[in-house]
């Protein structure tokens, strides 16, 4: 699907692909401002100590962009599969369980977002510091970028909590939520003073 189709089909009355998908892409585009920066960011004179960590990051940003488009349609898969769950006969003895698994199902691939966002931050923090110094812009978009994707599959889990049958699983998950979050915080801050620098 190229992006025409893909805005298209966002924009439409279809609950499905919906923000997770959406933050999926935005996460691709922050990846792919990573390894820009990066790629122009080697063998200058004055940065040529962190070539290895240049390449790396571009390595590491392609194999995280091709992991977000299959992320993107796992997104859209198991959303209507919790919309299927939902649907089952509320006299089956198996639909509790239908839902539980959907929903983590659901939730896995937002942390899979999450998870790759925080990186492309880390990535995006370490070329704004020692990168390119004419690229800082991009480097700093690509944090806001991953940010909102971050914060996006952060509701997503958040609101799929509240259908899961099960006091566990939710108090581990609330409890992850609050240690990512706060480190997505902590390196927020430090880009702010970089910003409050420019």
């Amino acid at each position: 699907m190229d992006i025409n189709e893909y805005i298209d089909k966002l924009k439409s009355s279809s609950p499905a692909p919906g923000g997770g998908s959406a933050s999926a892409i935005t996460s691709m585009f922050s990846a792919s401002l990573n390894s820009m920066a990066s790629l122009l960011s080697i063998d200058k004179k004055k940065l040529i100590k962190y070539n290895d960590n240049y390449k790396n990051i571009v390595t590491e940003s392609n194999e995280n962009i091709n992991k977000l488009k299959l992320l993107m349609l796992d997104d859209e898969k198991y959303f209507l599969s919790i919309m299927d769950a939902f649907k089952t006969d509320k006299n089956d003895i198996n639909r509790k369980e239908k839902i539980n698994i959907a929903i983590k199902n659901s939730i896995t691939t937002s942390w899979k977002i999450a998870h790759i966002s925080f990186i492309n931050i880390k990535n995006a923090y370490f070329l704004a510091t020692r990168g390119n110094k004419n690229l800082i812009s991009d480097a700093l978009s690509s944090v806001y970028m991953s940010y909102a994707s971050f914060n996006t599959s952060i509701d997503n889990i958040k609101v799929n909590l509240k259908f899961y049958n099960g006091d566990g699983f939710r108090n581990d998950e609330k409890i992850k939520i609050k240690l990512f979050n706060e480190m997505i915080e902590d390196y927020i801050n430090k880009i702010k003073k970089i910003e409050n620098n420019l």
